[in-house]
């Protein structure tokens, strides 16, 4: 009997320190879970890459639809550092090898970030895509490349041959592209547009022009022969370190001299017949 007592005592004991702890035990758990809860965030963008096929009465259709990822820094003039931003490319390209493209940017930051809408979205037609050197963004359609800025997404310039590439010291790079002009240019004897470009904007535009209207369309049918050139610039007045963008055609060619920061209309040289014309940036007239 006396070994009974103290068993029943510490049944008791133990019931009464149960009762006294669980509830401040259980509070406390709650307590922590939301502090979990508060304390971390997220945030998920789906994707993914799908191909299909269909038989249509012996006609075959297919459908490839592909969306990726891409983390990068993008250099913003007159900001000390570059700008984080997560890119989701989407892509869908049909069976004749046309398709579209959708690029989303979001700024790396917070989870919340991602939950808002884009920084921006670029949409196109093209059958091809890619993120290029000096935050470009690539589209590709009938062999027409267009340049597209990853820093706000705003369209820059059209390709439709081989890039002219080059740096001026101690490291700054240049591009000049040459496009065959388009309906609006043409119709006024356009034959080409020249855009001169830095990392992620362009510096200048000019469309070569001529004065007789079939002489711009034979000059327009044989652009494709052609290509432009670089070389450095040792002609008088040339700036130290100047460069010259060359066009050869048929008739002579087209020299325009370089500086880091425009092109030197003043002394550019042209055939007889043939005249250069700035296009003036968008939102200025």
């Amino acid at each position: 009997m006396r070994s009974t007592w103290p068993f029943v005592a510490g049944v008791i004991v133990a019931a009464l320190v149960t009762a006294f702890t669980l509830p401040i035990m259980g509070t406390t758990a709650i307590v922590m879970m939301v502090v979990g809860a508060l304390g971390h965030d997220d945030a998920v963008l789906g994707g993914g890459s799908s191909f299909s096929i269909r038989d249509e009465r012996g006609h075959y259709t297919t459908r490839l639809i592909n969306t990726t990822y891409n983390i990068l820094s993008v250099p913003i003039v007159g900001e000390p550092r570059p700008k984080r931003l997560l890119l989701r490319q989407h892509m869908v390209v049909g069976d004749d090898g046309r398709g579209r493209v959708q690029v989303d940017a979001w700024p790396m930051g917070a989870p919340a970030e991602l939950r808002k809408a884009p920084l921006y979205s670029i949409r196109a037609i093209a059958s091809a895509a890619n993120l290029g050197d000096d935050a470009t963004l690539w589209t590709e359609r009938e062999g027409r490349r267009t340049a597209y800025s990853l820093v706000d997404g705003t369209w820059l310039f059209d390709a439709d041959l081989p890039l002219a590439q080059f740096t001026f010291e101690p490291d700054i790079r240049r591009v000049a592209a040459l496009a065959v002009a388009d309906e609006e240019y043409a119709a006024r004897g356009g034959v080409a547009v020249i855009t001169y470009a830095a990392p992620g904007r362009v510096l200048r535009r000019v469309v070569l022009v001529a004065d007789d209207a079939m002489r711009a369309n034979t000059l327009r049918a044989t652009l494709s022969a052609t290509r432009l050139v670089s070389f450095a610039d040792d002609g008088a007045g040339a700036s130290p370190g100047g460069r010259l963008i060359e066009l050869p055609l048929a008739a002579g060619p087209v020299r325009l001299p370089v500086a880091v920061g425009d092109l030197d209309l003043a002394r550019a040289s042209v055939p007889p017949g043939l005249r250069l014309v700035a296009i003036r940036p968008w939102g200025n007239g």
